[in-house]
């Protein structure tokens, strides 16, 4: 049965309670019914159209007030192109999902709905937006502003979140813009979450989250968690804000793979003494039992990370946070961060992986573009891992802080690090690298301009970066435990801190740092490496070399001038190895005489190597060509004058492909036997 507006009509309704009521009941069965351009005025505590039939469609209605706009118990329910304003509990639901704790007994009663579709309906007000409790649900293309808790929340698996654009919730409270609890208890679920534009979230007094998603599997493989292209913006809060959250827990199974791609996440911002505030934050669990399982396919690519400010006392600011418990390789590359402030902590990238079945997971942080972080202790890139790591090609810059690393990397036991291409510049007071481990190659990179370029570390300093003092541990005890721990305990406690770290520097490490750019032809200086109580082997180091090709032009002609650092201080060549080189800001260079961008230019390295084109422009002379990254060389050209034009009257012999040695053999030897028959 299909109700409808006539064209052109307006029909208004003023029900007491619901202005449609769908049902499958002992009345009869509603399945199959569409109700389609009425207008629904709602007394306080009404409900617009309620559904418990299936294959219901609602389509183009206005409704206003009351309690609830739509709700649905039927499957196959298609809520589409509705208008829904000024309720005061939720504009469109479906199912239900209830958490009873009576006397200490916590019992969930549920009723989900099936393969619901609600698509481009128009959301104002109320405390949530649309909430839907069941599998297959497919929600796209709606507005919704001004609600006050949840603008989209879904339960159930495989569902669909794309296109949505939720925008203005601000007031008391805890605030999401989407939440997603991908669930199955007896079997596999996974999730699409893509397009959506979570805007202006903001809470007085409670944390925010622009999109949260939780993804559990029950005894079977966690299917594909793929998030991509959302844009968030303005999440801000008190005690805790986050951008985005997805976290995948596969119990007795594995994780297929999870996607967290091309999201922009702009302006988190919490409030609050020792406040959080994180950019985005990932959590992939593989768990059976005591035992870690696989995760196939883990991928963070090419997200745009910018704004995570929280700055009040002892607060904290995370760009990307990556924890990984589970076996399976792990790649974080292509995402860019920046604009990172926080009092106590700042982090661009910070990167665990727990895999303590196996100890062999790979991962791989390739290709991030991370810069402005300032707090007290800052790092560019902290990754610790019970495996191997691998950190590639990442660019690095403007990190301010008393205590800043640019790269931390902690491997555990009999793990492996890898520090290759990346290109890090300080501003003379920070430390580089510094690392952990027995097994450490650092090798092609750029490291300029620091107080230390790198440094062997302790474990503890990987995550406190600085040494707690006995009063600063006693305090915490006593805050903790209270009147339940004796001061023999805690110098006990204290004692054995103590042992743990004396037996910490104990172990020493040893760090391959050959053939790295520095940003000096000299000797870089002991001084400026700190072995603890390991080595650091930094010699021989990478130098700066300029070329011209070709050192002789004439006016009006160019030379194409090339710096690289393929040599090391030894003399070998590493120019095959080009491919694995750092790449990114800077190389200037100069020319006294020419144009080689009026003089100056600074352009980018390309795996070690940079070019600029010297035009001989200004008469000829010779041209003093530098090159400055920190060192300074130099080349020469010499610019000849113009080349003296082609005589015009002169005609060339044209070329008839035959050698002029032949011709002048053969015009001989005719003019002889010219003579010899002349003499007959």
């Amino acid at each position: 049965m299909t109700i409808k507006v006539n064209n052109n009509d307006t029909v208004t309704l003023k029900p007491v309670d619901v202005g449609f009521n769908v049902v499958n009941d002992v009345t009869g069965n509603g399945g199959g019914t569409n109700i389609i351009g009425f207008i629904i005025n709602l007394l306080s505590g009404g409900t617009g159209i309620n559904i418990t039939a299936n294959d219901v469609t609602i389509d183009n209605n206005i409704i206003k007030g009351g309690a609830n706009g739509i709700i649905t118990f039927g499957n196959h329910t298609v809520i589409i192109n509705n208008q829904i304003s000024g309720v005061s509990n939720t504009s469109i639901r479906g199912g239900d999902f209830i958490i009873k704790n009576e006397s200490d007994n916590v019992t969930i009663e549920s009723q989900t709905v099936n393969n619901t579709l609600v698509k481009n309906n128009q959301i104002t007000g109320g405390l949530a937006g649309i909430v839907i409790y069941g599998d297959y649900s497919t929600i796209t293309n709606n507005a919704i502003s001004n609600v006050l808790n949840v603008g989209i929340g879904a339960v159930g698996s495989y569902p669909i979140i794309s296109g949505n654009r939720i925008t203005d919730m601000v007031g008391g409270g805890s605030k999401m813009g989407i939440t997603i609890g991908s669930l199955n208890l007896n079997g596999t679920t996974g999730l699409t979450l893509k397009d959506n534009t979570i805007l202006n979230i903001q809470s007085t007094d409670n944390k925010t989250t622009g999109i949260d998603i939780f993804a559990m599997s029950m005894g079977s493989p966690l299917d594909d968690i793929l998030v991509f292209g959302n844009k968030i913006a303005d999440i801000i809060g008190a005690g805790e804000s986050t951008g985005m959250s997805v976290v995948a827990l596969a119990l007795n199974g594995t994780i297929t793979s999870m996607k967290v791609a091309e999201n922009t996440i702009s302006n988190v911002v919490s409030q609050g003494i020792n406040s959080t505030s994180t950019g985005l934050s990932i959590l992939p669990m593989g768990l059976m039992g005591n035992n870690t399982t696989k995760a196939d396919d883990l991928q963070v690519s090419k997200n745009k990370i910018t704004g995570i400010i929280s700055v009040e006392e002892g607060s904290h600011g995370v760009g990307i946070s990556y924890i990984q418990i589970s076996e399976g390789n792990s790649s974080i590359s292509e995402n860019k961060i920046s604009d990172i402030e926080a009092d106590s902590l700042a982090v661009g990238l910070l990167a665990v992986g727990v895999d303590y079945t196996k100890f062999e997971s790979n991962m791989t942080i390739n290709k991030n573009n991370i810069t402005d972080i300032s707090s007290n202790t800052t790092s560019g890139i902290l990754a610790v891992n019970m495996g191997n790591i691998f950190i590639l090609h990442n660019n690095i810059f403007q990190l301010e802080g008393d205590k800043t690393r640019y790269i931390t990397a902690q491997p555990v036991f009999v793990g492996n690090t890898t520090i290759m291409g990346n290109n890090l510049e300080g501003s003379g007071k920070e430390i580089g690298i510094g690392v952990n481990g027995n097994n450490t190659t650092i090798r092609y990179n750029r490291i300029v301009n620091f107080n230390y370029y790198i440094k062997n570390t302790y474990f503890f300093e990987i995550f406190e970066m600085n040494p707690i003092t006995d009063e600063q541990l006693r305090e915490y005890l006593r805050s903790e435990y209270g009147q339940n721990i004796t001061d023999e305990q805690i110098n006990e406690i204290i004692a054995a801190y103590h042992k743990w770290e004396d037996y910490e520097h104990s172990i020493p490490s040893y760090t391959d740092a050959r053939y790295n750019w520095f940003g000096t032809n000299s000797d870089p200086g002991s001084d400026n490496f700190l072995p603890g109580n390991g080595t650091i082997d930094y010699d021989p180091w990478l130098i700066l070399s300029i070329h011209a090709n070709p050192s002789t032009i004439h006016v009006g002609e160019k030379s194409v001038i090339t710096a690289d650092v393929y040599r090391d201080s030894a003399g070998g060549d590493h120019g095959a190895n080009a491919t694995q080189y750092f790449s990114g800001p800077r190389v200037t260079f100069t020319t006294n005489l020419g144009n080689i961008g009026s003089k100056i230019i600074t352009v980018d390295w390309i795996n070690g190597l940079a070019t600029a084109i010297l035009r001989g422009d200004e008469g000829p002379g010779i041209a003093t060509v530098t090159a400055s990254d920190y060192q300074t060389v130099q080349t020469f050209v010499t610019i000849l004058g113009a080349p003296e034009p082609v005589n015009p009257d002169v005609i060339d012999m044209e070329d008839t492909g035959i050698p002029i040695t032949y011709l002048l053999t053969a015009l001989i030897l005719l003019i002889g036997g010219l003579g010899l028959a002349s003499r007959k």
